[in-house]
């Protein structure tokens, strides 16, 4: 009868628990997270394996709690180990969230956006003199204005070719938590805005000086083309008076005498 009574007991105790994990979810659809916690608590304390999964996924999201990646570990190896789907799914993300602790830091806490000014965008500012003077010195100029023209556009183009979530690599994306992720798009979002801007602010000035460069030279080979110009005529009019006095200084010919011949 003892034993009978038990098994009652224990059966009334398995219900009870059962109407409240079907609470809990009920909650947790709900998004009632604070409501949802101390249910999956106590059941996961009690040893139920959905609760310790819900828990786990909890601790992980930081819904009705602080995230707490430690306590989100316990919880779902806890599930893992007693056949969880979803909790062994989730044991083997965060095994490989520690072989990418590193990457995942990098993207939360450290990127600068170094990938979006190196190489290819790597943009070295024009080199303009005040005035090129010779054919050479205007030929190296434009060079090196279009060589930075065709950075500055690429880089551009980088920028808004990928969105700053796609940044991210998936791999390293895919094993973050939701706030870890928010953390990383607000950190490349900042990175993005700040190389873009000081861009601008490069094109404003070198579009400026390339446009002073231009003028400037423009009017000193105008200057110097009169000048040839003029040039060309006074020797023009030396040599024809030059020429001039030559003719004046070539002695005439005699003239021949007039009459008939006897």
């Amino acid at each position: 009868m003892k034993r009978l009574l038990c098994a009652l007991v224990f059966g009334v105790s398995g219900l009870a628990s059962a109407g409240e994990l079907e609470d809990a979810n009920k909650l947790l659809a709900a998004k009632a997270y604070t409501q949802a916690f101390p249910i999956y608590a106590k059941l996961a304390a009690a040893g139920n394996t959905e609760a310790q999964f819900r828990l786990g996924e909890m601790y992980w999201y930081g819904d009705g709690t602080a995230v707490d990646i430690p306590k989100a570990t316990e919880w779902m190896h806890k599930a893992a180990a007693r056949g969880h789907a979803g909790a062994v799914e989730s044991v083997a993300i965060l095994k490989q969230r520690e072989t990418h602790a590193a990457d995942i830091a990098y993207w939360t806490t450290t990127y600068q956006g170094e990938d979006l000014v190196s190489g290819q965008y790597k943009c070295e500012a024009p080199v303009l003199p005040e005035v090129s003077k010779t054919n050479a010195e205007i030929k190296a100029a434009t060079a090196s204005y279009i060589n930075w023209q065709n950075c500055y556009n690429g880089l551009v183009n980088n920028l808004n070719a990928t969105p700053p979530l796609k940044r991210i690599p998936a791999s390293v994306l895919n094993l973050m938590t939701p706030r870890e992720a928010e953390q990383a798009l607000a950190r490349v979002s900042m990175a993005y805005e700040k190389v873009g801007t000081q861009a601008q602010q490069d094109a404003t000035r070198y579009v400026t000086q390339y446009q002073t460069w231009e003028k400037s030279t423009e009017r000193y080979v105008a200057t110097e083309n009169e000048a040839r110009k003029l040039e060309y005529e006074q020797l023009k009019l030396r040599t024809q008076q030059r020429q001039g006095e030559i003719a004046r200084a070539q002695p005439r010919p005699e003239p021949l005498p007039t009459g008939k011949l006897q």
